[in-house]
């Protein structure tokens, strides 16, 4: 199983900014400078850029949420519809275009805006040749899909997209096949109500974890789930928020850093991916924020991520 981060940031898309761009660059020039003079014949401009930190070397991104996971046996799955659909669409339009028959998987956590914007701009919708199949918990997606391309709203309905659609209506904690992807979903603490999604393949297991907010009333529920979760290979879990933030904002449907990291260390997983970054953090504050508030929890081997636009995982 293949999982590529297409979206991470929450609420809306965050393009960088010039002054944060300027930030960035300002800082990397100041450590080039610094690498320079401790060795000036040796200094490698490549391997200098190969070994700079993140947020330096790789901007987060600006896009919201979408993840696509390509199975082993060649499945096809698109967890979300943010703003990040459109560009894993113009990856995958050369081969939807081509007339041959291709099939692609959704599945939704939930319809909030930055959830499911990118639809309208995903280029293999349009391919009469192509197959979209949408999966949730939600019973009248289709109808909340075509009420965002109302015609106040954008100049072609859903119906006017020539690809085939199907919709498929799922049950919390019941168990689906796709191919070899064994999936479960699970509902989330959000408001309007939010699904997680259980993919297995093989002897390995991803959870997405989107728009959660995870509170310490929670712990005695959760630890009941811990069979289903335990010993997960990769999570990715809403972090949108510092400690601080998260007291202020009780109710709004995210979690804090720590509180995150405290599920995916409570639910013994090897490796957490925080996501859902706050638009009003610039990639340095979100760096800052994860980095202190995931090293006070000290979660021993397990491994933290930052979530980025691109980033890869092989379970």
């Amino acid at each position: 199983m293949k999982i590529t981060l297409f979206g991470v940031r929450g609420s809306l898309p965050t393009p960088i900014s010039k002054q944060e761009q300027r930030e960035k660059t300002l800082k990397i020039l100041h450590l080039a400078k610094e690498e320079w003079k401790k060795d000036p014949n040796g200094f490698s401009e490549e391997e200098f850029l190969n070994h700079l930190p993140i947020p330096l070397s790789q901007d987060l991104g600006g896009n919201t949420t979408c993840v696509f996971i390509e199975g082993d046996g060649g499945e096809r799955v698109i967890l979300d519809m943010g703003t990040g659909l459109r560009v894993l669409g113009n990856q995958l339009a050369p081969e939807a275009f081509r007339g041959k028959e291709m099939d692609i998987h959704i599945l939704v956590s939930h319809t909030h805006w930055d959830h499911i914007q990118g639809w309208p701009f995903f280029k293999p919708g349009y391919s009469p040749s192509v197959n979209i199949h949408f999966y949730s918990c939600i019973p009248n997606l289709e109808e909340r899909l075509e009420r965002q391309q109302h015609p106040e709203n954008f100049p072609v309905t859903f119906q006017q997209m020539a690809s085939k659609k199907h919709f498929h209506l799922w049950k919390e904690f019941e168990s689906y096949m796709l191919g070899g992807l064994k999936i479960i979903p699970f509902g989330l603490r959000h408001p309007g109500s939010c699904t997680g999604y259980r993919i297995r393949e093989g002897n390995k297991i991803f959870l997405f974890c989107t728009d959660v907010e995870y509170r310490e009333e929670d712990r005695e529920h959760l630890l009941k789930m811990k069979p289903q979760i335990a010993g997960a290979d990769l999570i990715i879990i809403d972090a949108q928020y510092s400690t601080s933030e998260a007291e202020k904002k009780i109710g709004w449907g995210h979690t804090a850093v720590s509180k995150a990291v405290e599920f995916a260390e409570m639910m013994e997983i090897r490796s957490v991916v925080l996501t859902h970054h706050e638009p009003d953090h610039t990639d340095h504050e979100v760096a800052r924020i994860i980095l202190d508030e995931a090293r006070l929890l000290k979660p021993g081997g397990m491994q933290v991520h930052i979530a980025h636009e691109g980033q890869k995982f092989i379970l």
